[in-house]
């Protein structure tokens, strides 16, 4: 028996490992799960959901936290528009209320900076505050703080329903890239169905967010809009992490009860009996 042969035995007395076809392989330590972790906040939470899933991990509240970027993840997901409500609530004031997140935003760049995080984390949830803010500074308007929103929430919901119509949804191909194999998951009925609805669901998301605050964007920029622009704030905080939170959670429970193949269901008899197929 040559070497490659002993190697693909592995040791003697080593029990076999059986995988679901829906279990990926083992991430590899290293930069590239440095970037992963540090992804933006629906590809990072996408990934890492349907990973979870996949590989049958249960359902967490820890879990779900990781999967939202952690407590530093939703921190600076929430905190900057928190602190334009309440300081936009009291003051009035669009241009006063921007400088808080646009401090908060600074802080956070530099402390991942010092870190030595990856740019791309650096700068991903940066980026859209700092356009949130120089709108806001712009226009002297409470409501256009969240116009960027809007425009993160139009491409991911028309990307996701494209990628719906055509064929190939999006939780299909990170399936299908998480597995090894980009196309394979297509070739089953389920786990495409399931693609589908799932694709579907994360679209839904982002649509219902626009269609709850946009017209509340339309009535906030009325001469007597300030308490539109209030309830804009509330609506942006209720439907981000908790939203989010929601769909994450019910992607994984979905993903994790997918059943298992039927050669991995032989090769769970043929361990518990202790028979050798190749000797039947």
């Amino acid at each position: 028996m040559s070497v490659n042969d002993d190697a693909a035995d592995g040791r003697r007395g080593e029990a076999p490992q059986h995988r679901t076809p829906l279990t990926p392989p083992a991430p590899t330590p290293g930069p590239d799960a440095d970037e992963a972790k540090a992804a933006g906040p629906l590809g990072g939470s996408l990934g890492r959901t349907v990973r979870a899933g996949m590989s049958g991990e249960t359902l967490t509240g820890r879990g779900v936290l990781d999967a939202l970027g952690g407590w530093r993840g939703v921190a600076e997901t929430l905190v900057p528009g928190l602190l334009f409500l309440i300081i936009f609530t009291f003051t009035r004031d669009a241009r006063t209320s921007a400088i808080a997140p646009a401090a908060i935003t600074v802080v956070a760049v530099i402390v991942r900076l010092v870190r030595r995080e990856p740019l791309v984390s650096v700068f991903s949830g940066a980026a859209g505050v700092a356009i949130a803010v120089v709108a806001t500074l712009f226009t002297g308007r409470g409501a256009d703080y969240y116009v960027p929103g809007f425009i993160t929430n139009i491409l991911w919901s028309a990307g996701l329903l494209i990628s719906a119509a055509v064929g190939w949804p999006l939780i299909g191909i990170a399936l299908g890239a998480l597995r090894g194999d980009l196309t394979g998951w297509r070739r089953d009925r389920t786990l495409k169905r399931v693609a589908m609805w799932l694709t579907l669901l994360w679209s839904g998301l982002f649509i219902a967010r626009l269609a709850v605050q946009v017209p509340l964007y339309f009535a906030a920029r009325e001469p007597d809009g300030v308490a539109a622009t209030d309830a804009l704030g509330i609506a942006r905080l209720v439907m981000g992490v908790p939203l989010f939170a929601l769909v994450v959670v019910f992607t994984w429970m979905v993903l994790s009860r997918l059943p298992r193949s039927s050669d991995d269901s032989e090769g769970e008899s043929v361990a518990n009996t202790g028979q050798n197929t190749s000797q039947a």
